[in-house]
């Protein structure tokens, strides 16, 4: 019987409730609870190789045209590695970092990037192996 218990464990892993996504859309806003994928605004070069999407939003000023954008994550990358990920991307030049600041176990990260886009990062630490990554977009510009 012990045997197969690590198969077993295997298959009621696997075997987990996956959540669910839903999507509400009004007029150019659009919110998604467990999305597919981040909207296309986020640089994913900023985020942990395995991030769960917990919540999104997009305010788009066309079909195209994303002018404000939010994505909430959870990690169970270290906060170190986060932040160096974070802080190595930023190094590139895309990005430029504006400001970091720690505060109430809270890591945030104000970024510039080209034509007037400014990033908000924002990362905290849960009670257990998990982190929460907050991302804000916002393009300052109409063009």
């Amino acid at each position: 019987m012990l045997r197969f218990l690590p198969i077993l464990l295997l298959v009621l892993w696997e075997c987990r409730p996956v959540p669910q996504t839903e999507i509400y859309r009004f007029d150019q806003i659009v919110v998604t609870k467990y999305p597919m994928n981040a909207p296309p605004a986020f640089p994913q070069s900023f985020f942990p190789e395995k991030a769960q999407l917990l919540q999104s939003s997009e305010f788009k000023t066309s079909h195209i045209h994303t002018k404000e954008a939010s994505l909430l994550l959870e990690s169970e990358e270290s906060l170190e590695m986060i932040q160096k990920r974070i802080e190595a991307r930023a190094a590139q030049g895309d990005w430029k970092l504006i400001e970091k600041s720690e505060k109430n176990g809270e890591v945030s990260y104000l970024l510039e990037g080209f034509i007037k886009k400014s990033l908000s990062i924002i990362v905290s630490a849960s009670g257990t192996n998990t982190n929460y990554i907050r991302f804000y977009f916002r393009k300052h510009s109409s063009y």
